[in-house]
């Protein structure tokens, strides 16, 4: 019997955004082989920082663990980015580049926390 864990933002948590159609979670259940399950941790808006807290205390029967986070935290940049004024294309490309720069290492982070739990 497997154990599906949702990690993440609204891409999983989506049931405000989608009702009255099912959500992801639904959906996943619907398509699931019998003596399956599948549980939302994740929470609409939160950023990558916040997944370390969906981990905690995690049921004993987990077996997998699928993880979409990033969007809000990209979007926070973006807003940024955008009222940044450049000349050159070239800048653009370095305020991208400072992006993934501070992005990368956090998200590595959740990546290494989630396989921490085996």
């Amino acid at each position: 019997m497997a154990h599906i864990i949702l990690l993440g933002d609204s891409i999983f948590d989506n049931l405000s955004y989608v009702h009255p159609e099912p959500d992801v979670l639904a959906q996943l259940q619907e398509l699931l082989p019998a003596g399956w399950k599948a549980s939302l941790r994740a929470v609409d808006g939160a950023v990558t920082n916040h997944v370390t807290r969906q981990l905690a205390d995690l049921p004993a029967d987990t077996t997998h663990l699928v993880l979409s986070v990033g969007g809000n935290d990209l979007l926070r940049w973006a807003w940024e980015l955008l009222r940044t004024p450049v000349t050159r294309s070239s800048q653009v490309f370095v305020l991208l580049a400072g992006v993934i720069g501070a992005f990368e290492p956090m998200y590595r982070r959740v990546v290494e926390a989630c396989l921490e739990t085996g």
